[in-house]
């Protein structure tokens, strides 16, 4: 299981870093474009489009709701066979709030062809690989050579460019840099 686990802390109150996780616009300006509600079971989608070339709808779901410590919604995009978890959880500390997020999900495993394969979506949302062994025979009766190609194995990667990216830095980018500017924004407005 692929898992990231983040900290980070925020000089300003609980309640107003539970704001900008769950307001709508505040979450567009630091993360991505969507639809999300602060309600539990409620089904939303972010647009995903930070990647050169690369625009996806990633589908959620609200499956955990805590105002204002704690908050997990589904997160799978269309190269994703099986669900990730994101999980907030917000800890009132001295001078501000420490936030801790979890992201966690299925590693990148390999199907071997033998093995029944459990595909939740059709291509083009998976990436498939067929390796095969290029043999060639004589074929006695009339001196040319026949193309034999003999499968070897199929591979099914399980893992998301868009998931890769947000465990791989996008999270830290988005949490260090792009929320802190939506906190002081959002404060400003407030005083």
């Amino acid at each position: 299981m692929l898992r990231l686990n983040m900290e980070v802390f925020y000089p300003y109150p609980p309640q107003q870093v539970w704001q900008v996780l769950t307001n709508r616009h505040a979450l567009a300006a630091w993360l991505m474009e969507n639809d999300f509600e602060p309600r539990l079971g409620h089904k939303f989608q972010f647009q995903h489009s930070t990647l050169p070339g690369l625009s996806e709808n990633i589908d959620c779901e609200v499956i955990e709701l805590e105002e204002p410590r704690r908050l997990a919604f589904t997160w799978c995009d269309s190269m994703m066979c099986q669900l990730s978890i994101v999980t907030w959880i917000l800890k009132p500390v001295d001078g501000g709030t420490k936030l801790h997020l979890e992201h966690k999900g299925l590693s990148q495993k390999a199907i071997k062809e033998n093995e029944r394969m459990h595909l939740s979506q059709p291509w083009p949302g998976k990436f498939m690989h067929e390796s095969k062994a290029a043999m060639q025979t004589l074929v006695p009766n009339n001196r040319s050579f026949a193309y034999s190609s003999t499968p070897i194995g199929r591979y099914e990667t399980l893992d998301s460019v868009i998931f890769d990216y947000f465990l791989n830095g996008g999270w830290d980018y988005r949490l260090n840099e792009k929320l802190p500017q939506i906190l002081v924004i959002e404060n400003e407005q407030r005083q």
